[in-house]
């Protein structure tokens, strides 16, 4: 156990926690960690069913006086987003989590932690190890991939299960979620040409470092800068005034992640430097202006680039701006039913430079499906105008919110008699799986809730001992409350 975690409580919870940050669980790479918690059932003598895809589902009898009570579903992602700094030496394949703590403040050094949905994981296997907590008949699943596509959830045979009243671990903010956006990610594959740098020329890597990033929907309307937008929005302005030519670009590891860093190569006539770097300086000012509330640390320079490289034609160079420039990125509508939350955002996640082509890979989300594909038909269209290749990686369904939800009345009232104070409850932009069970299920129940994580999707994510053991504490009153449902 990691020494930052002993004792605290609840013991069970963190030192579950703290097993799974030793195992790698990146998504798509969720095998190591599936096959731990299906030994962990079977040693317990639980009944756990484990597919193709790692998904999990467990089930566990009711506790005595609780075999009328309805089933209940505990849900959680074994997976968790893979984000660290820049010079941070960590392979999140075979390296454990450097989970640090401060205080109240759990967090790992210079990468996520993990905590989404680590917490919720470890929730629900410390609720199935437990003897002494009054329960109904459990129906656990843990999916893979939650967060790069929710290829797990849809592979999961929903007839193995029984239950309709869903409780999603999958975190919240300041207190419970009845509803989420619907998203997509769409990939733009460009093809580009490459010419030789020109003689007489020199070459640099234009860099974007020092924004905060986020998390691509609970983060989207904080207004924080997009590396990979404001490159393109650099390189477009240098193209113009100083003969820039671009040689590569890359930005952003996840799509479901506002992205913090991006770099260019570039080239330009040796005699313009001066002029280059007065231009990158007039830009870091006006960014430090535009961003001085959400992101006053974004930084613009110019470093040495890698050998052997060309650049692109003045014509690929162009499509590649043209389409950069032209994505919607950020905010597209703000919702009209619910104050504060948006409606429809796009987050262009992840840009990769090929021999061949330039990948731009964008997460969109909103409420409703129709404007989901409306955006999705954007991005189509005007890939067909700059002749590149599209395609839609993963979709998944938005949750309807519910204002006769039972449960969600159930958790109010438990809260409000536990705390004298009433619930937060909030419709969320952040997608998750809800939305599959919503689809599946049309008359489930469901409430989304877990541990509120600060800085998720970023390597300053970090979660609060005090808030695990309160959200904690509320799971093991709503499991023995469910009498009252």
């Amino acid at each position: 156990m990691y020494e930052c975690l002993k004792g605290l409580e609840p013991a069970r919870v963190f030192e579950l926690f703290g097993e799974l940050c030793r195992i790698p669980h990146g998504s798509k790479n969720e095998k190591a960690v599936s096959d731990y918690i299906r030994l962990f059932c079977e040693d317990r003598g639980l009944e756990v069913w484990q597919d193709e895809a790692y998904n999990l589902i467990i089930k566990k009898d009711a506790a005595p006086g609780y075999e009328s009570a309805p089933t209940v579903i505990l849900q959680a992602h074994l997976d968790m987003v893979c984000e660290k700094n820049a010079g941070t030496d960590h392979d999140f394949t075979k390296d454990p989590i450097p989970v640090l703590r401060d205080g109240d403040r759990i967090y790992a050094d210079g990468t996520t932690l993990g905590a989404d949905d680590g917490t919720g994981v470890a929730f629900a296997m410390a609720v199935l190890e437990a003897d002494d907590i009054p329960h109904p008949r459990l129906e656990v699943v843990l999916t893979a991939d939650e967060e790069a596509g929710m290829s797990g959830i849809k592979a999961i045979d929903f007839s193995k299960i029984t239950g309709r009243v869903i409780i999603n671990l999958d975190c919240s903010d300041q207190g419970i979620v009845v509803g989420c956006a619907g998203s997509a990610v769409i990939r733009l594959e460009l093809p580009v040409e490459r010419e030789a740098v020109p003689g007489n020329w020199e070459c640099g890597e234009l860099q974007i470092r020092g924004l905060k990033g986020g998390h691509s929907g609970l983060d989207i309307t904080k207004e924080r800068g997009n590396a990979n937008v404001l490159l393109a929005r650099i390189l477009s302005s240098l193209a113009e005034t100083c003969q820039v030519r671009v040689g590569g670009f890359h930005g952003g590891l996840q799509t479901n992640a506002i992205c913090r860093e991006a770099e260019a190569k570039i080239a330009f006539p040796a005699e313009r430097r001066e002029e280059v770097e007065a231009c990158l300086e007039a830009w870091e000012r006006i960014l430090k202006k535009e961003f001085k509330i959400s992101d006053p640390d974004v930084r613009v320079g110019l470093a040495e680039p890698a050998e052997g490289w060309g650049v692109l034609t003045p014509e690929s160079q162009e499509k590649l701006l043209d389409a950069m420039l032209n994505i919607d990125c950020g905010v597209i509508a703000m919702n009209a039913e619910v104050p504060g939350v948006p409606e429809t955002s796009g987050n262009i996640g992840v840009v990769t430079t090929e021999s061949g082509n330039v990948v731009i890979r964008t997460l969109y989300r909103s409420c409703y499906d129709s404007k989901k594909q409306y955006v999705v038909d954007r991005n189509r269209r005007l890939a067909r105008l700059l002749g590149a290749e599209f395609s839609v990686e993963s979709s998944s369904p938005e949750w309807e919110y519910k204002a006769d939800s039972r449960l969600s009345a159930l958790i109010q009232r438990i809260y409000e008699k536990r705390f004298g104070k009433k619930l937060a409850v909030e419709v969320s932009h952040g997608g998750n799986e809800c939305g599959a069970f919503f689809k599946a299920f049309p008359d489930a129940d469901i409430v989304c809730t877990g541990t509120q994580i600060i800085g998720a999707h970023t390597p300053d994510e970090s979660v609060l001992v005090s808030i695990v053991q309160k959200e904690w504490e509320m799971l093991c009153l709503t499991l023995k409350g469910i009498l009252e449902y």
